[in-house]
């Protein structure tokens, strides 16, 4: 059977739910995002249940990107989330080599399925809940020139803006590092542990510190507003990750843009890094930032 360092993961996208996505891209666009794609109807697969209306965003790093995705929603399974849960961040996507295999590979090691394997004129792809409940898409694209756009990597804007990553609130933070370590492939980049909190930094095998620092936090709820969504949703998608050459100015800006206070700019206990959180305008949904952190290479390579 095919393993996980053959099938080359590759960290993606985070995705939202919202139905004003042409109201709420507005204070990204103001915070220092570009829009990379917009793919609406025929011009991405279509199915016989609605349409696609998917905007993709970047913010100075290379790789890792949001995407807006708006009603009436492509397939019942992405209805009955929206029905359940509304605006809210919704899944995580990997590009992989091979989707196929991916799929099997991924059944065999605990995933469950959401959305079965399809094969889509551009893509091949599927989605799965991961051990814990969270969603899980991985594409494999098939078409010679279809492709997401991506920026190069220049952090933007006076504060050095840039788009790197998502963090999720772990129930057993232990046993889906593991997992996620020997079933998706990442290495595990840096650990802050101190009591019963414990942050462990993650990436693919496609890091690099200056050119693609995409990251992957699991952790423990240590917020109260962590603590609050934990108890009454269970472990989830909680935050993009955002780093700033200048914290200070890149808070001050996301205020300006239309993002809302959720905790101001203090000194991370635990990892000792400058950290304010923010809420964005799609359903209030956590963003993270911090300042500027880059674990080194050679970390990566020995995890």
């Amino acid at each position: 059977m095919t393993n996980a360092r053959d099938l080359n993961y590759s960290l993606h996208h985070l995705c939202i739910y919202d139905d004003k996505p042409r109201d709420n891209m507005f204070p990204y666009l103001r915070w220092h995002h570009g829009i990379t794609n917009f793919f609406s109807g025929a011009v991405f697969h279509v199915t016989d249940e609605g349409h696609s209306d998917y905007t993709f965003m970047g913010c100075g790093g290379r790789a890792y990107q949001i995407q807006i995705e708006a009603p009436p929603f492509q397939f019942e399974y992405e209805r009955n989330w929206w029905r359940d849960h509304g605006r809210g961040y919704n899944h995580v996507c990997w590009v992989t080599s091979d989707a196929r295999a991916s799929m099997d590979h991924l059944l065999a090691n605990g995933a469950t399925e959401v959305m079965p394997f399809e094969e889509f004129p551009t893509y091949d792809g599927f989605v799965v809940h991961d051990p814990e409940g969270r969603w899980i898409e991985i594409m494999e694209y098939t078409d010679e020139n279809f492709r997401v756009q991506e920026f190069t990597h220049a952090p933007s804007g006076e504060c050095g803006l840039e788009i790197i990553g998502n963090a999720e609130i772990c129930g057993d933070v232990d046993a889906m590092v593991e997992w996620y370590e020997r079933v998706m492939d990442l290495r595990v980049l840096e650990v802050f542990e101190e009591g019963d909190d414990k942050v462990v930094v993650m990436s693919d095998r496609d890091y690099d510190p200056v050119a693609r620092r995409s990251l992957f936090i699991l952790q423990n709820a240590r917020e109260d507003f962590e603590k609050v969504h934990m108890a009454k949703h269970g472990p989830y998608i909680s935050s993009i990750i955002y780093q700033a050459k200048d914290v200070d100015r890149a808070w001050e800006d996301a205020l300006w843009a239309g993002m809302t206070e959720v905790r101001a700019p203090t000194t991370d206990p635990l990892t000792g890094l400058r950290v304010a959180y923010l809420a964005e305008p799609c359903g209030g949904n956590v963003i993270m930032l911090t300042e500027h952190y880059a674990p080194a290479a050679q970390l990566a390579a020995a995890a």
